[in-house]
């Protein structure tokens, strides 16, 4: 008991300022031994009193921090939890990154993406293309798969590609690859029409699922869910638009364009642009097709110079004559716009009710439901990303933060140079291009609130990109990729 007393004692001299304790006389620093009926029938020292009397209250403060710890910490975990499930965001950062791994990886659209929680390279080796699935953490190799051998002498090159979704694919990689023709060989063989095959992987364990081919001359493709979106010109240049079942070829839809929509000899190239929950074919005409069953939404005139953007279940068009216009999932017109609404690389939804227009020298936030204008501000810089009533906005050589409520400035930064790739964020902070004294490129990691800069991490020269994929930090140069956390 020994080990009681002085906390006893500090008690005592706590309550001795309290008027209770100063009517009561000192007791003597050896008091004369009592017996047990004395010490129990006297009443219990004034220290003892408020010790009992406050203990549940000081139990009760305990709780209460203890329990608000543990709503932060729900709250925390939800807030990473969130944003992580966002396309496009960075995983929440616990501190200044730093590099991980990297892999030799060239710059090309279809090279690197997130799948079964890994981040998988596709890179063309000394002897094949190569699809290797690395820890997106560690980098270590999980699996690695030849997809295909690498051109011989006397033909044209081979090339590979695995298009990517906005966020983690699954479990199923699919790789394109293009086969070449032989150069120099008898007229037979040159007038083969071009071939691709179509590769299925297991994210898993990169086991090969299938192969099927697709004939014809390749105008664009790209994924969608567990699905190829091809397209294809006839001998006449009308597009044949289909979309197929990765895994085993199998048509879902298919739909022919009722107009020429290639014609070199007037200079007319047709294109394919997929845009969920939207395909916009250009070329003779502009064609806005519904991804789901290839229902044509509405046809732009003839070198109508249209533009469309994707609005969650609706979409936006914008032509120089007649201006922009938001129309239903139907194609049905609902109101116009002066602009086109912005094409954000990230949205959280934050704000669902408000159509964010990119107007040239202005931004404005338009009503979704209305389209009545909600604040507009002058700026020259373009629409980023949206995140907690955030609007990240970059341009020329700055970037910076609107409130998307009303579009106030709440911060920007001049950073010097010309912005070389634009700025992603992790919810909480803005990672944005730098520059550091000396001249080298830098990440610069500021609050999204505040504009403060947190932390400066040096990059390596030559970086073209700073992107997330599937949550992760990845950086590219032309020949690398980097990836920091």
């Amino acid at each position: 008991m020994a080990d009681r007393r002085p906390a006893a004692r500090m008690q005592l001299v706590e309550v001795e300022d309290a008027p209770t304790a100063a009517e009561r006389s000192r007791p003597p620093d050896n008091p004369p031994p009592q017996d047990t009926a004395t010490l129990t029938d006297e009443p219990p020292p004034a220290g003892r009193r408020v010790l009992r009397r406050w203990w549940p209250v000081a139990a009760v403060v305990v709780l209460g921090v203890v329990v608000s710890g543990v709503v932060a910490s729900a709250r925390d975990r939800a807030f990473v939890d969130r944003i992580a499930a966002v396309p496009g965001l960075v995983r929440p950062l616990d501190a200044a990154p730093e590099a991980l791994w990297q892999a030799r990886v060239p710059l090309l659209p279809g090279t690197v993406l997130a799948a079964d929680g890994a981040l998988v390279v596709l890179a063309e080796g000394e002897t094949a293309w190569t699809v290797t699935s690395h820890d997106a953490v560690s980098g270590a190799q999980r699996w690695s798969i030849d997809v295909v051998p690498v051109s011989s002498s006397g033909f044209e090159a081979t090339a590979a590609v695995c298009p990517p979704l906005r966020g983690d694919v699954g479990d199923l990689v699919v790789c394109l690859v293009r086969h070449p023709r032989v150069l120099y060989s008898d007229d037979a063989s040159i007038q083969e029409p071009p071939r691709v095959s179509v590769v299925p992987l297991s994210a898993q364990d990169g086991e090969r699922l299938g192969d099927w081919e697709v004939r014809g001359e390749l105008v664009a493709f790209d994924r969608i869910e567990d699905d190829l979106l091809i397209g294809t010109l006839d001998a006449e240049g009308r597009m044949i638009v289909q979309r197929r079942d990765a895994r085993t070829g199998d048509v879902v839809w298919s739909v022919v364009t009722p107009v020429v929509m290639n014609a070199p000899a007037i200079s007319v190239a047709a294109a394919m642009r997929v845009l969920p929950p939207l395909i916009v074919l250009e070329g003779g005409a502009t064609i806005v097709l519904d991804v789901e069953d290839g229902s044509t939404l509405m046809t732009g005139p003839r070198f109508g110079g249209l533009q469309v953007a994707a609005l969650g279940d609706r979409f936006a068009t914008w032509a120089p004559v007649g201006g922009g216009h938001v129309h239903d999932v139907d194609g049905t017109e609902l109101f116009g716009v002066q602009g086109l609404p912005a094409q954000l690389s990230a949205d959280d939804g934050s704000q669902p009710g408000t159509i964010i227009v990119d107007e040239g020298p202005q931004v404005a936030g338009i009503d979704a439901s209305t389209g009545a204008l909600r604040w507009r501000t002058p700026s020259q810089l373009d629409p980023r990303l949206l995140v907690s009533d955030r609007l990240v906005v970059s341009g020329a050589d700055s970037y910076g933060v609107l409130d998307a409520t009303d579009g106030s400035m709440i911060w920007d930064v001049d950073t010097g140079s010309v912005l070389t790739w634009d700025p992603v964020s992790d919810g909480t902070l803005v990672l944005g291009p730098g520059t550091s004294p000396d001249g080298r490129p830098e990440l610069w990691g500021r609050g999204l609130e505040d504009g403060v800069r947190y932390w400066s991490v040096p990059l390596p020269e030559g970086v073209l990109g700073v992107d997330s994929v599937g949550g992760h930090l990845v950086v590219r140069t032309e020949n690398d990729l980097i990836v920091y956390g």
